[in-house]
């Protein structure tokens, strides 16, 4: 009996599978995986436990619910670990039935049934998981019918036009008069200076329709 194996056995605990390497033993009991090697005794319930994968550094990573525990490559032969990894799944279904209180909760979901072992390379950076729990189905999504609109208010009809506002004929007229003294000044005054001249057309013109304007827009 190696020092690894005989660790395990001071627990007095049963192995149902076990698995002995060159710098560690791993043992699966009625409600645990058991990883002994030279850092010591690690335990992970198998209830708990949701995915076996690759990790970082050479390693597998067995995840559970809120903790992980790692399994170095160099401890056992890799085809044997794999194997060893892939025979968990029908232990871990059985001990999360055993320990499933009624009713069962809405986010537990059994996990699939056993499949041909996958033969996924061992290079560094793969990570396809060796296996892991399936996400339990989403809820169909239902489609609700739209909700009938609110009648819309009739639109405002326009308003019959009524006598205009009493300042609407004063600002034509006005803005007719500041366009005429526009036009007049600029006749009588051709030798002025360009500039000025246009300074006057501008604002006499700005002016002018601006006065236009507010006699139009006037209700």
């Amino acid at each position: 009996m190696g020092k690894y194996e005989e660790a395990f056995s001071r627990l007095a605990e049963r192995a149902l599978a076990r698995l002995e390497g060159p710098g560690g033993f791993l043992a699966v009991t009625e409600t645990h995986l058991v990883l002994v090697d030279e850092t010591g005794v690690k335990r992970m319930a198998l209830s708990r436990i949701r995915r076996v994968g690759r990790g970082e550094g050479g390693n597998l990573v067995v995840q559970g619910e809120e903790e992980t525990l790692t399994i170095p490559l160099r401890v056992f032969p890799l085809e044997e670990l794999k194997a060893f990894l892939e025979g968990l799944r029908p232990h871990v279904a059985r001990a999360r039935k055993a320990t499933a209180a009624p009713p069962p909760s809405p986010q537990a979901s059994p996990l699939p049934s056993p499949e041909p072992a996958s033969h996924a390379p061992s290079g560094e950076g793969q990570r396809v998981p060796i296996w892991e729990e399936e996400a339990p189905p989403k809820p169909a999504s239902v489609e609700l019918a739209p909700e009938p609109k609110a009648a819309e208010a009739p639109a405002d009809t326009p308003r019959p036009k009524g006598g205009g506002s009493p300042l609407a004929l004063p600002l034509k007229a006005l803005a007719l008069l500041t366009l005429a003294y526009t036009v007049a000044f600029v006749a009588l005054n051709p030798g002025a200076d360009p500039w000025a001249l246009a300074g006057v057309v501008l604002g006499g013109l700005g002016l002018a329709l601006t006065e236009w304007s507010l006699a139009t827009s006037s209700r």
